[in-house]
Order: structure tokens, then C-alpha cells, then sequence
């Protein structure tokens, strides 16, 4: 009969198992005959350390939860993990070599003790993402409406006009045009936003909130 994987087993397990702090001392280089660093298969052999992936499968027998959400809750709770080079991406996305990720005892421990806190803490920095998401988009439509109703759209032009609200800047080169925003080439500049009659509907364009 499998034992059933708890937070608290994790804990039992975990919280009092050493690992190498001192991967990094081993040295670089890849180990014969695998397309493997020798820090990762040092850190794979390593009784107090997981991969992410190993991680994620634990949590989830333990909270139920599904795949997604228990890395999301993992990489919140150590978002700058170990990692080392092992195996290669198809040449489609590189060719390179992949990272292997790895959370150490010290880790996954605190990650079990403290599991609801950090998934609270996740479930509300997603919220305030979402409510800061949505205040931009409402800005964005609040503006894009005055701007409809009190200035005109100007495209492409080389002088800018005096009372002017610049949303791109371009050039002209030998395979068609491109955004021109921090380069500096030898070519003529051309812009585009949206030109204000008068300086009190830009200035208040510019105090939308």
C-alpha cells in the first residue's frame, strides 16, 4: 500500500535533510559520454534536492491541486531556483542546451510549512495584477476617447506639430519601414500620434487618470 503524501510527511522528510550548498564548487563542464552538466547530475544525485519536476508531482499528491497551480505556487515561493544545463532543445526553439531546475531541502520544507500562505499570497498578487490590468485598460479607453473627440490623428509626418501626443516613431529602410524608438540611423524620422488644437485640451489629455 502507497504511504499517502501529506504537507506534514514532506515536512518529516525534508526539514532536517542536508544537501550540497556548494554545487558550484564542482566546476563546469559536461559529463562523458551524457549531454549533461556535471553540476546537474551532481545536483540529480543529491539525496536533499528535487527537480521542479519532481517537486510539482510531490505537492500535488499532497494538496490535490493540479499541475499548473502547484508550479505557480512553487516559483512564487523561490522564484530564483538552482539550475543547470542537461539535454537540448529542438532546433526550432534554439538548438541550445536546456536548465534543469532544483529546489533544495531547505526549500521544500519551507514551501510545505507554509504552503496556504504562499498560495493566498499568490491568489492576491494575480488579483492586484488583474485590477492594475483592468485600471490600464480603463485609462487606455478613457484617453482614446478624448482623443477621438478633441484632437486629430497625424501619420507619418517629419515636423511634429506644437501641441502633439506621439505614439510612434519610424524610418524608412531598404526592407520597408520599422520603429525607429531609441535607434539612430542616417535616415529621415517620421512620427505618429495625435495633434491638439490648442495647449488646454493637451494639457488636459495629459491629466487623465
Amino acid at each position: 500500500m502507497a504511504t499517502k503524501i501529506t504537507l506534514q510527511s514532506i515536512q518529516d522528510t525534508y526539514c532536517n535533510l542536508q544537501f550540497n550548498e556548494h554545487n558550484y564548487s564542482i566546476g563546469g563542464g559536461l559529463v562523458e559520454e551524457k549531454l549533461a552538466s556535471r553540476r546537474h547530475e551532481e545536483a540529480l544525485n543529491d539525496n536533499g534536492k528535487l527537480t521542479l519536476g519532481e517537486a510539482t508531482q510531490l505537492f500535488k499528491r499532497a494538496t490535490g491541486l493540479d499541475t499548473e497551480t502547484v508550479r505557480e505556487v512553487i516559483k512564487y515561493a523561490v522564484p530564483n531556483m538552482e539550475w543547470h544545463h542537461a539535454g537540448k532543445l529542438p532546433k526550432a526553439y534554439g538548438g541550445k542546451m536546456k536548465k534543469t531546475y532544483f529546489l533544495n531541502s531547505l526549500e521544500i520544507c519551507d514551501i510545505a510549512s507554509n504552503w496556504d500562505t504562499y498560495l493566498e499570497r499568490l491568489n492576491l498578487s494575480k488579483i492586484a495584477f488583474q485590477n492594475e490590468e483592468q485600471k490600464k485598460k480603463d485609462l487606455e479607453a478613457r484617453r482614446l476617447d478624448y482623443l477621438q473627440k478633441y484632437a486629430k490623428k497625424v501619420e507619418r509626418v517629419i515636423r511634429r506639430p506644437k501641441y502633439f501626443f506621439l505614439t510612434k516613431r519610424e524610418m524608412q529602410g531598404k526592407y520597408g519601414w520599422f520603429d525607429s524608438a531609441g535607434k539612430s540611423y542616417n535616415l529621415t524620422e517620421y512620427y505618429s500620434g495625435w495633434e491638439f488644437e490648442n495647449e488646454e485640451t493637451y494639457k488636459e489629455f495629459l491629466n487623465i487618470q
